[in-house]
């Protein structure tokens, strides 16, 4: 218990005026002070019960043992991750935790600081909103909201890292090929990369596609899925996207970014924070509605056969709607190793920042390829085959069919991807209430305890695994 306790009798964060615990700041406050049950006990006892009831009754002890064991102080429950975390703060049970960052930079994509501007939740979703309003429904804006609080605002930065220069390069030698066709807004590009990656394969569309953004979790210091650092590349291309948004014309296609590790391995509750989620896409009455009558479902590389499992459901349903779904490796665009210099560059101000095209095939010669591997795109004529180059590349033969998944009819009053209901042991963290209902611990990196709700360190002395399942395959 803090000096000031022992000194006045009462919380720091008490409310003179109404007599409730004040919590200025989510996750702030008298439970995030990490004591023992045996700590308590002893100080209370010295200061007087009674001075904490005068002071509102709200910290109420009783029934809690010591950590040798004794009486429990509540009931273990499963909570949402983000249910949780906006009731706790972002850092819920790891507020003395800082994030780590993979790439963070001092300047954003136009070679600027203007990157800070869009740190709130309205800039950010304004600057990556599409600007055909018929998708808007389908942006999901929980990652951008998790800005709203400051102590997160005050560790993130922008992300640009190797690995996003490579797949915004891909994204350019996408660009190139919507260039080439008449009705571009009739294919729907699904990205299903990392974060951080699938971030700058849009921006370098979003001058000829309207990003859909679809992140649904928000980050923790110990979280499975580094949304952070997705955060961070969104911040790090927002205004070279916002100011793309008036290049776009009425027809373009939309691209939808989903960040390929929402269902990374989750295996240990005392280390791992498991903000995992599913993926939200249009159902399929909706994408027919809106004229799209092709998916392109972008993977990394030929290792990946299938969609994943989250959205076997939406791309059968595609299928079975009459809508093509086709699925292509972006390992295929790699950069023209007979180019002499940087295909492309953008300038801020006085900086200009370079980026290479990655071309399927490795050449824009071989641009046309695509066309008859991936034959979704209306009103283009490729050439004929006798006057391509020889290719290697064959395109990827494939088929969404129905197969067993943990998230298998997961729907809950609407069509498939609108109101699913998670699975069992998925996006969840185990909790400690008491009789009234309040969270009194959270276990993550506790090594095995709970932590005083949202202290990262033990507070119990509980033990045992918490690991739940959430495999996948696909």
């Amino acid at each position: 218990m803090s000096n000031h306790l022992e000194q006045t009798g009462q919380p720091e964060n008490l409310n003179e005026s109404s007599g409730q615990i004040e919590h200025e700041k989510v996750g702030a406050g008298w439970w995030q002070r990490s004591l023992t049950r045996r700590e308590a006990g002893v100080r209370i006892a010295a200061i007087g019960a009674a001075s904490l009831l005068a002071a509102g009754g709200a910290l109420s002890f009783a029934g809690c043992g010591d950590d040798d064991g004794g009486e429990d102080d509540g009931t273990d429950v499963d909570q949402d991750a983000l249910e949780l975390q906006k009731k706790m703060g972002w850092n819920a049970g790891s507020t003395d935790k800082s994030l780590t960052f993979t790439g963070k930079a001092t300047s954003d994509s136009q070679g600027g600081m203007n990157w800070s501007s869009f740190a709130k939740p309205t800039e950010l979703l304004k600057a990556w909103g599409p600007k055909n309003a018929t998708w808007q429904p389908y942006v999901v804006a929980t990652l951008a909201q998790s800005l709203d609080q400051a102590s997160l605002r005050g560790q993130i930065g922008p992300v640009h890292t190797a690995a996003m220069e490579a797949a915004y390069g891909r994204g350019l030698g996408m660009k190139e090929i919507l260039k080439k066709t008449k009705e571009p807004g009739k294919t729907l590009i699904v990205v299903d990369i990392p974060g951080p990656e699938a971030v700058a394969y849009a921006a370098a569309l979003s001058d000829v596609a309207d990003p859909i953004i679809t992140f649904d979790n928000w980050p923790h210091p110990l979280g499975v899925v580094k949304a952070h650092e997705t955060l961070g590349a969104l911040l790090y291309y927002a205004g070279e996207v916002q100011a793309n948004a008036a290049k776009r014309s009425a027809n373009a296609p939309a691209v939808m970014v989903l960040d390929g590790n929402r269902l990374a391995s989750y295996t240990d509750a005392d280390s791992q924070f498991d903000n995992r989620y599913m993926a939200k896409v249009p159902p399929a009455d909706k994408l027919a509605s809106l004229g799209v009558t092709s998916v392109l479902y972008a993977v990394p590389d030929s290792s990946n056969s299938n969609e994943r499992d989250d959205l076997n459901e939406d791309f059968t349903a595609y299928k079975s709607k009459g809508i093509n779904v086709s699925l292509f490796a972006l390992s295929d665009f790699t950069p023209d190793p007979n180019a002499t210099s940087d295909s492309t560059m953008a300038t801020a101000g006085t900086t200009t920042v370079r980026h290479s095209t990655y071309y399927y095939g490795g050449g824009p010669m071989f641009s046309p390829w695509f066309f008859y591997h991936y034959p979704v795109f209306v009103g283009y004529s490729a050439p004929a085959m006798t006057r391509l180059p020889a290719t290697n590349l064959t395109g990827r033969s494939y088929t969404p069919t129905p197969r067993p998944t943990m998230f298998a009819s997961r729907t809950t009053g609407g069509a498939s991807g609108v109101g699913r209901a998670k699975p069992t042991g998925f996006g969840r963290v185990s909790t400690r209430v008491d009789g009234t209902g309040r969270t009194t611990g959270i276990r993550s990196g506790s090594y095995g305890s709970y932590s005083r709700s949202s202290s990262g360190r033990s507070s119990s002395g509980r033990s045992g695994s918490y690991g739940r399942g959430g495999s996948y395959s696909g």
